[in-house]
C-alpha cells in the first residue's frame, strides 16, 4: 500500500494542508519540536484506525476556533488499484462523524483496515516497562485491521464496558438497580471472549517468528515466549466466556465499591519472558528497545500476510532513541514499504530519502536526500 496524496483540514495545527507524495518509499518529515510532524502521523494513523494513536478526544483533534476537521488521502494498493478514504468529524451545529471511501459514505468503523499501517512511538520504547493500556492497545491496534469481527467486539465491548461502569455508580449512589448488571455482564462476556481469544491467537503467531527475529538483531537468549496475563486458562471461545461472567460475577461487591469494572480484557496483559524471566525485570534498556524492534517487524509481516497488502509504516522520532546499529536494521528490514519518519535533525545514511520541511503547518518538500 502507499499513500499517493494527503489532505488535512482544520486539523491540529493545519488550517489547510494538501500534498502528494513522489515515487520514494521512505519519506522523511523534518522540523523542530511542536512543528506539526507528529499532527500529520496522527492524521494517517486516523484514516488507518478510525482513532488518534495518543488517544486524543475529538475535540481536541479540531485546529482551535472551528467546528469540524476533515483528513483525505488518495491510495495505490500493491496491485496498482486507486482508492480514497477520507473522514470528517464535527463537533457544531451537532456532533457527527462519517466516513468514505471512493466518495461512498460508511460508518467510520468500516473504514478500519482500508489504510494497512503499523505505527511506532518513542513511548514504544518502554513498552515493557510502561503501562500495560500501550500493550493491550498494540494488540488491538493490529487485529483491528486484519479481522472486521475483531474490530465489532472491541467496540461494542468498550461501550458496553461504559454502559456497566455508569450503572455501578448509579447503584453507589442508590439511584441504580444491581439487578440490572446481569444485562451488561452478559454481553461484556460475550464480546470479551472474541477480544481474549483474537490477543490469545495473535500472541501464538506472533510468537512463532519471535526468536529468530531477536537472534537476528543480537540476542542469544535460550528461550524466549510471550506470556498472556489473564485471571483463567480457557482457550475455547466458549470456555473464556464462562470464566469471564464468573470473574465478572465473582468481583461484583468490589465493582461497586470502586464503581468501575475490574474483570475483562481491558484489564489483561502481556509480557516477554527470556529465559523464564520477564523481560522487564532484568533487561537492560538496550536489550528491551531490540525486544520492542522484533515485534514492530512482526507486526509489519503479520499484517501483510495477514491482508495480502504492504502495510505503511509510521515512526515518530524514533532515531533519535536509537543507536546506529539499530537503525540500520530498521531501515533495512522496512525496505520496500512505505516509511513516513518524522525527526528534528538530519538522519545520516538516507541519501534515498524523500525530505520534507515541517513548520508552522505547512510542508514544503527539500528534494530527496538533502538534509540527510
Amino acid at each position: 500500500m502507499r499513500l499517493a496524496s494527503l489532505v488535512l483540514e482544520q486539523f491540529r495545527s493545519y488550517l489547510s494542508l494538501e500534498f502528494t507524495f513522489g515515487e520514494g518509499d521512505l519519506h522523511v518529515l523534518q522540523g523542530p519540536n511542536a512543528a506539526g510532524k507528529t499532527n500529520l502521523l496522527e492524521a494517517i494513523s486516523i484514516l488507518s484506525s478510525g482513532r488518534s494513536f495518543l488517544s486524543a478526544e475529538e475535540d481536541d483533534l479540531i485546529a482551535w476556533g472551528h467546528d469540524y476537521y476533515r483528513l483525505r488521502a488518495s491510495l495505490l494498493s500493491d496491485a496498482a488499484e486507486e482508492q480514497t478514504i477520507e473522514i470528517v468529524s464535527q463537533r457544531l451545529p451537532r456532533r457527527a462523524r462519517v466516513g468514505f471511501v471512493n466518495d461512498v459514505r460508511l460508518p467510520v468503523g468500516r473504514l478500519t483496515g482500508v489504510l494497512p499501517a503499523v505505527t511506532f512511538l518513542p513511548q514504544d520504547l518502554s513498552l515493557f516497562s510502561g503501562s500495560p493500556a500501550r500493550r493491550r492497545d498494540l494488540l488491538n491496534d493490529l487485529l483491528v485491521q486484519v479481522s472486521p469481527a475483531f474490530a465489532a467486539s472491541l467496540a461494542a465491548y468498550q461501550k458496553l464496558l461504559k454502559q456497566r461502569n455508569a450503572l455501578l455508580r448509579r447503584i453507589r449512589e442508590g439511584t441504580g438497580r444491581a439487578q440490572d448488571l446481569a444485562v451488561w455482564e452478559e454481553g461484556l462476556a460475550r464480546e470479551g471472549a472474541v477480544i481474549t481469544l483474537g490477543h490469545l491467537e495473535l500472541l501464538q503467531v506472533l510468537q512463532c517468528t519471535l526468536e529468530e527475529e531477536l537472534r537476528a538483531l543480537g540476542e542469544s537468549w535460550r528461550s524466549v515466549r510471550l506470556v498472556y496475563d489473564r485471571h483463567g486458562g480457557a482457550t475455547t471461545q466458549e470456555g473464556i466466556e464462562r470464566e469471564l461472567l464468573h470473574d465478572l460475577l465473582h468481583f461484583r461487591e468490589r465493582d461497586l465499591a470502586i464503581g468501575s469494572t475490574t474483570a475483562g480484557p481491558h484489564r489483561h496483559d502481556w509480557r516477554i519472558e527470556a529465559d523464564d524471566r520477564s523481560l522487564a525485570s532484568f533487561a537492560s534498556r538496550g536489550q528491551q528497545r531490540t525486544a520492542v524492534l522484533a515485534l514492530l517487524f512482526l507486526q509489519v509481516s503479520y499484517m501483510e500476510v495477514r491482508r495480502g497488502e504492504k502495510p505503511i509504516i509510521l515512526l515518530d522520532d524514533v532515531f533519535s532513541e536509537l543507536d546506529q546499529a539499530h537503525q540500520e536494521c530498521l531501515m533495512a528490514s522496512l525496505e520496500g514499504h512505505q516509511v513516513l519518519l518524522t525527526t528534528t535533525h538530519a538522519v545520516p545514511g538516507i541519501g534515498s530519502a524523500t525530505v520534507w520541511e515541517v513548520k508552522e503547518g505547512t510542508l514544503k518538500e527539500q528534494g530527496v536526500g538533502r538534509g540527510a
